[in-house]
């Protein structure tokens, strides 16, 4: 009896055919990445950023007043 196994994939003719274009040009290059999308940043860390801001305007202004006087 034969040990249940998954198939092994056929592998391609050609394995990098899929990288180029009929006329030989690279369509992406193996050793450079694809370009990701950027992150969004999550509501919590723009409060965070917004809070920092916040507080050093508040401190420049208070800064200035100081020397003012």
């Amino acid at each position: 009896m034969r040990i249940l196994r998954p198939r092994r994939k056929p592998k391609k003719a050609y394995p990098n055919s899929d990288r180029f274009e009929e006329d030989g040009r690279r369509i992406y290059s193996a050793y450079a990445p694809a370009s990701q999308p950027r992150r969004r940043i999550s509501a919590k860390h723009r409060w965070l950023i917004g809070t920092i801001v916040l507080i050093g305007a508040i401190g420049i202004v208070l800064a200035l007043a100081w020397w003012q006087v």
